[in-house]
């Protein structure tokens, strides 16, 4: 091998080594944006078939919404149903999020973790009663959070 033959191979290889390194850092970034969640999950969908939300509320800091808490119901079995989902400011993020429902004269179930799109389903059997709900995220320097007074009785 010459002297030029050399120097051409080197820097034929500095050129493969470099692309694959670009080819990488583009597959990461790719496979990133892919565990992004494009936000197809519903609230009915979560909760099941036979729900329809009856209420929702933003949990916001002072410029945007962070995630929205929905009550859901289903007429045919009774029961409600609470989830919080990330907005798209939180969505892809794992952040503490919660969601809660309490039946009147019951306990009150809970699904509360670091959840990257939402929290819940959370279901509890309500025909008869008033309901206590919510949700809560944490993101930045504070926590928000919202529980209803009893309502949606029946």
């Amino acid at each position: 091998m010459t002297f030029s033959e050399g120097i051409r191979m080197r820097a034929s290889v500095r050129r493969t080594v470099r692309r694959s390194a670009v080819l990488a850092t583009a597959t990461a970034a790719f496979a990133a944006l892919a565990a992004v969640p494009a936000h197809a999950a519903t609230p009915a969908g979560l909760c099941g078939s036979g729900y329809t939300e009856i209420d929702a509320r933003n949990l916001s800091n002072s410029t945007t919404a962070l995630a929205r808490v929905h009550l859901l119901h289903n007429a045919a079995t009774g029961y409600n149903c609470v989830v919080t989902l990330h907005t798209a400011a939180t969505a892809g993020f794992p952040l503490p999020t919660g969601a809660w429902l309490t039946p009147q004269g019951s306990t009150t179930r809970k699904d509360q973790d670091v959840y990257g799109s939402y929290a819940g389903p959370v279901r509890a059997y309500a025909a008869g009663r008033c309901v206590s709900w919510g949700g809560m995220i944490e993101a930045g320097v504070g926590t928000y959070a919202y529980t209803s007074p009893w309502e949606h009785c029946g």
